[in-house]
């Protein structure tokens, strides 16, 4: 069953300080909770009302359990909703302006799952989109591999093998421009490659994006 997650820090201050005002620690409501490792569960309650985030089954338990002020509780979510379309709008803002900025076009050249190598659009070639998609149609044909033209930090054509089947795509903040990845055996993080070809873990990626 998939739960829903909840986030929001008011919410979580209101949660604990009814904790605190019962004298009981995070490991005893989490006992209370019935929770079969409760070790695990009094941890997760104190990172909920640190950090305010939990699933919607644990959240459903707290507030049987703690019992909230039905008008303070809708108090602080109201709050919460109201924080979560702010730090969107940041984000998107941030976005916004991340791809505005211009970038040097270059190809992204897919020669084998997680094998990937970047090629910079020569400046013959980068007097119109069209231009420069005719020469990533030459490069992949060349390598016999699929790949992703960059125009802009917003525009990118994708190719599939050989340079065949081109498709304009357009990125938002709501669908982010595709990069290449990578993965360590064994390891279910995923590595985006950077434009400069540097490596950063995917959620550094998000985080820095959207922060």
């Amino acid at each position: 069953m998939t739960y829903h997650k909840y986030r929001g820090t008011n919410v979580s201050r209101y949660f604990a300080q009814l904790r605190k005002q019962r004298g009981i620690q995070p490991g005893q409501l989490a006992q209370l909770l019935h929770a079969s490792n409760v070790s695990k569960i009094g941890s997760l309650i104190r990172q909920f009302e640190l950090y305010g985030e939990i699933n919607s089954y644990w959240l459903e338990k707290l507030i049987h359990e703690l019992r909230p002020d039905p008008d303070s509780l809708q108090h602080c979510i109201a709050l919460d909703q109201a924080d979560y379309i702010k730090e969107v709008q940041a984000q998107k803002q941030a976005w916004e302006s991340w791809a505005d900025q211009s970038i040097n076009p270059y190809l992204m050249v897919r020669y084998m799952p997680a094998v990937y190598g970047i090629r910079e659009v020569p400046s013959a070639f980068i007097s119109t989109r069209h231009s420069a998609e005719d020469w990533a149609i030459d490069e992949l044909n060349r390598f016999g591999a699929k790949g992703f033209l960059n125009w802009t930090r917003r525009d990118q054509t994708f190719f599939d093998k050989g340079g065949s089947n081109p498709r304009r795509i357009q990125a938002t903040f709501e669908e982010p421009p595709a990069s290449a990845w990578m993965k360590v055996a064994g390891s279910a993080t995923k590595f985006l490659f950077k434009e400069d070809w540097s490596v950063k873990r995917k959620d550094q990626a998000i985080l820095e994006t959207r922060k």
